[in-house]
């Protein structure tokens, strides 16, 4: 019964842990993919105040989400490591555990943001068009500018840009398949709460897509793909989650990285389609500042009930277990 373990076939635990993997993503990804094509049966009318509450709270949430959770996420798991099984890395001098993390940190940050121009630099070279004027406001202030791009393939910029966390969330939803083949719980709570969020951003590409001319088949094709890229990337996850814990700093690195790409998406791109607002009526601008701090207030209620304990191996060093190490689902 699901969760298979590695002796309900012989002892093949690359076999329990496919097995797991499968039932695992049915679960997490049936809801996703029924909202994928719920939305592409309607045209949708984008009236500019709806566009502007969604994008006040969906900027709130991906902020949230790199800052309190990724950036938050691999703060923690260096520090836990530090404490434990790399505890003899730093000798006990807070000093040299201060400039440990703030090396891979820094450098994890600084490859996301790299990640970040390269990406946009690639889309600006290759699909670049002359593009449609907007007329709602403008978007000269942008740094990554959608509307610069209209060409239909380019909507796998907004799709890697804003969904750019799902890389993470599928190793991290990976390893989760092979902690629990191994005998840790299924947490209900986490499921929950994934499906909650991943909701949320299928509706914001969507929306984000047809407003700048996508058609309703091609954004609900590239919505699709973006839910079912999770599978792969778990599976991968699933089967090099045991090699992946000898490398103790590799997923702070990886969360710093992915949040600091989400962070500086929120600000710079989504931020911009409100701002201005501020020079509009007041009601409007309260309105939408009242958007903003509802995605602050869900995000961190998301991110509480994310949460739980696993048993998790650390590190080259020491090659010890750590209890209760909490990891983050994004």
């Amino acid at each position: 019964m699901f969760p298979y373990k590695a002796n309900d076939f012989g002892g093949n635990i690359n076999l329990a842990i496919f097995i797991n993997l499968i039932i695992y993503s049915i679960i997490l990804l049936i809801s996703p993919i029924i909202l994928v094509f719920l939305v592409s049966l309607v045209r949708p009318k984008i009236k500019k105040q709806n566009n502007i509450l969604l994008y006040s709270f969906s900027s709130a949430m991906l902020l949230i989400l790199g800052t309190v959770g990724f950036i938050k996420e691999g703060y923690s798991e260096i520090e836990i490591a530090l404490h434990s099984s790399q505890s003899y890395l730093t000798n006990g001098s807070i000093t040299k555990e201060q400039f440990l993390i703030a090396a891979i940190i820094g450098s994890g940050a600084l490859v996301g943001l790299m990640s970040v121009f390269i990406l946009r630099a690639f889309f600006s070279r290759f699909f670049k068009e002359v593009h449609v004027d907007h007329t709602e406001h403008s978007h000269s202030d942008h740094i990554i500018n959608f509307s610069d791009i209209d060409n239909p393939k380019a909507a796998w910029l907004a799709i890697l840009l804003l969904l750019s966390h799902r890389t993470i969330d599928g190793f991290v939803l990976g390893a989760t398949v092979s902690r629990i083949t191994q005998g840790d719980k299924i947490n209900i709570g986490l499921i929950v709460t994934f499906n909650l969020h991943i909701l949320i951003e299928i509706l914001i590409v969507y929306y984000r897509q047809v407003q700048y001319g996508q058609n309703t088949k091609k954004a609900m094709l590239y919505n699709f793909i973006s839910v079912l890229i999770l599978i792969p990337i778990m599976t991968i996850g699933a089967f090099i989650n045991r090699f992946l814990s000898q490398i103790w700093w590799l997923l702070p690195f990886i969360y710093a990285s992915g949040g600091t790409i989400i962070a500086f998406v929120a600000v710079i791109e989504l931020v911009p389609e409100f701002i201005h607002l501020r020079n509009d009526s007041k009601k409007t601008w309260y309105f939408t500042l009242i958007s903003f701090g509802c995605g602050i207030i869900f995000t961190l209620v998301i991110l509480s009930f994310h949460s739980h304990s696993s048993n998790v191996e650390i590190g080259s060093g020491g090659g010890g277990i750590l209890e209760s190490h909490l990891f983050k689902l994004l």
